[in-house]
């Protein structure tokens, strides 16, 4: 029994339009073609592979795989393929997705931040620095602390503020940069003799633009663009090394809860 193409097209769920490609491409030829009007036809028994195409088609998959996996030797190697990348193509759209939301929220976050201009008295450290890059600065940051620590406590000196680092140079791609950790100190004191690199250092008073970001240290960086982006707006000048403060430990609050302060020192003469 033939069915014309627009009945066929009804009871398949496919187009006309489709079937036609479908017949042109050799995917699902119409059994019967009308020379002169060049009017197509279908067999009944055609509507079982119409469905499966239909089917394949709803899944993403292109006429060549359809037509592998129909009249191929291996189509269950053709279809587990197919899983396989739109899985990957899920996890890709999820990463997204998750980085899109990050940055929606991180922007949230910086429009409603207040960035302050505040003074800074001056202040004595123990500190040790070293170079690092952009690689390394998550392992070197925690070892410069754990070395000044360990010199305060051999000599049994209490800190006296949060601990915090300071990006003489920072390091930017493949060029290392130079930063020292730091921890507040009392008075200037003469640590006992040790081959560590823990010295004392003064840090003399400044201004400093600031802000106070909440979240991941490795999200800082819109933060850090964001103090940034107002210094210069409101025409002042970076005149010193950023500092970061670690108000509280990762150790102690969930990762969203982290806190640290921004500063940029500047020249406090160029304002608005």
């Amino acid at each position: 029994m033939l069915m014309p193409i627009g009945r066929f097209a009804r009871a398949c769920r496919l187009s006309v339009k489709s079937l036609r490609n479908y017949d042109e491409s050799g995917l699902l030829s119409a059994a019967y073609v009308d020379a002169q009007s060049g009017y197509r036809y279908y067999r009944l028994e055609q509507l079982a592979r119409a469905d499966a195409i239909r089917s394949l088609r709803m899944v993403g998959m292109s006429l060549s795989q359809i037509a592998e996996t129909l009249d191929g030797d291996e189509p269950d190697r053709v279809l587990m393929s197919h899983l396989a990348a739109l899985n990957q193509e899920r996890d890709e759209i999820n990463r997204q997705a998750q980085e899109l939301q990050r940055r929606i929220n991180l922007k949230e976050f910086i429009m409603t931040r207040d960035i302050t201009v505040k003074s800074n008295p001056a202040q004595i450290a123990a500190a040790w620095r070293t170079e690092t890059t952009h690689s390394e600065i998550f392992d070197h940051i925690p070892l410069g602390f754990g070395k000044v620590m360990e010199a305060l406590n051999r000599d049994d000196i209490d800190p006296s503020g949060a601990p915090f680092t300071i990006f003489h140079e920072a390091p930017d791609g493949d060029t290392a940069g130079n930063i020292s950790m730091c921890v507040p100190i009392a008075t200037a004191v003469s640590l006992g003799k040790s081959d560590d690199g823990v010295q004392v250092v003064e840090l003399q008073a400044d201004v400093t633009a600031s802000v106070i970001h909440r979240g991941s240290y490795e999200n800082m960086g819109e933060s850090h663009a964001a103090v940034w982006t107002w210094i210069q707006k409101h025409g002042h000048r970076v005149v010193g090394s950023t500092r970061e403060i670690y108000l509280n430990s990762p150790d102690d609050v969930a990762e969203a809860d982290i806190l640290t302060e921004i500063l940029f020192p500047i020249d406090a003469e160029e304002a608005d």
